[in-house]
């Protein structure tokens, strides 16, 4: 009987050395994180001014879903640079995106947020919508925040009228 207590208290002691020695989960600084989140949504923004479908499209992860509105969902990164190609192709000219929150978990951080949106299909004036989205960021192997998940609604004009 001895024998066997003695060999549950050296598992007991086994199991707490391993466990206060295991390493901790890292806490995000979320001020980076907004940072990056903010900078990478410049990148697209810039990358839509010179009509860089290749250049958004790097922003997401490899195995990214895009969920556009009224339209089909997109997976992968190369059926998104597609569908980025041809909003550039319609019209779209600019985006400026709005974080207006963001929020994390264990291995995802997720933002909210507003966009502006110029449109000029050819020999149109050109149109500004407004809109929401919810973005879902993954960190990579290279340690960059890329988009996961993206959906969003833009039907909404720019300028809502005062009540």
């Amino acid at each position: 009987m001895k024998r066997s207590h003695f060999v549950l208290i050296l598992v007991c002691l086994f199991c707490l050395g391993f466990l206060c020695c295991a390493p901790e989960k890292e806490e995000l600084n979320m001020e980076q994180v907004r940072t990056a989140v903010e900078q990478a949504n410049m990148k697209f923004g810039e990358a839509i001014r010179q009509g860089d479908a290749a250049g958004m499209a790097a922003l997401y992860t490899e195995d990214a879903t895009l969920m556009p509105n009224e339209a089909d969902m997109i997976k992968g990164k190369p059926g998104i640079e597609a569908y980025w190609s041809g909003a550039l192709q319609m019209g779209l000219k600019d985006l400026v995106l709005t974080v207006v929150d963001l929020g994390s978990g264990e291995e995802f951080v997720y933002e909210v947020g507003k966009a502006v949106m110029t449109v000029q299909p050819e020999g149109m004036e050109p149109m500004e919508m407004a809109g929401k989205y919810v973005v879902v960021w993954k960190k990579t192997a290279d340690g960059a925040w890329k988009i996961h998940v993206d959906i969003w609604n833009d039907n909404a004009p720019a300028q809502q009228p005062s009540s």
